[in-house]
């Protein structure tokens, strides 16, 4: 599953929900409880708790929800939720749409729409769509056909990416310099600085897993 951020709702949802009469759970809280749900094996209980936020506008409940409901084989919602994060500018809900239009399963498949949403989740910072991008300049992509491969770019998204924390970006420009491939001259100290860069990530990756277990 792509990374999940936390998405906003404006307060005269907020508002207009409390006058409805009785409290009203803190969408952020209801997605963190939806989360540690589904991350226990209890989808039905998840979407339950998710279902209000995400009708309320809160983005990080509709990507959550969309993600779900896509992976249960309900794609004409899973993909109208991440339109409606999407058109809140939230990262997640750019990256999910894009691969909706990849994989072309409950709507059309469509590579500049792949490409655009890709592209703006990558700006707002979605280190996985950052490292897609990479692949995209260097394979020529989702219609992108410049004239070669546009090694620099694919080579400065990585390091972006890598900069956010996406193991296998570093874990590509490591591969880059200890081969010569990519289009960079092979490169033992860059290599190196980058095979760190990894380990790096993968220990703060293991981290929590160990301290779950303990």
């Amino acid at each position: 599953m792509l990374a999940r951020r936390r998405g906003g709702v404006s307060a005269a949802v907020l508002a207009t929900l409390l006058a409805c009469g009785g409290a009203v759970a803190a969408p952020d809280d209801d997605h963190q409880r939806a989360l540690q749900a589904y991350q226990r094996g209890d989808v039905t209980g998840a979407m339950t708790l998710l279902r209000g936020p995400a009708r309320a506008g809160h983005a990080a409940s509709q990507t959550l929800l969309a993600y779900i409901l896509n992976h249960a084989g309900f794609s004409d919602e899973a993909a109208q939720l991440y339109r409606d994060a999407a058109a809140q500018d939230d990262a997640e809900g750019h990256a999910g749409l894009a691969a909706m239009y990849l994989a072309g399963r409950g709507i059309a498949k469509d590579e500049k729409l792949v490409l655009q949403h890709f592209s703006k989740a990558a700006d707002l910072g979605h280190a996985a769509s950052i490292d897609l991008l990479a692949s995209a300049y260097l394979n020529k992509q989702y219609g992108l056909e410049p004239e070669g491969r546009d090694a620099a770019a694919a080579l400065a998204a990585w390091r972006r990416a890598s900069q956010q924390g996406h193991l296998a970006s570093a874990e590509a420009l490591a591969r880059a310099y200890q081969t010569g491939q990519s289009g960079v001259a092979a490169d033992a100290a860059q290599a190196a600085a980058w095979q760190a860069r990894a380990a790096e990530l993968r220990k703060r990756q293991a981290a929590p897993a160990a301290r779950a277990g303990r």
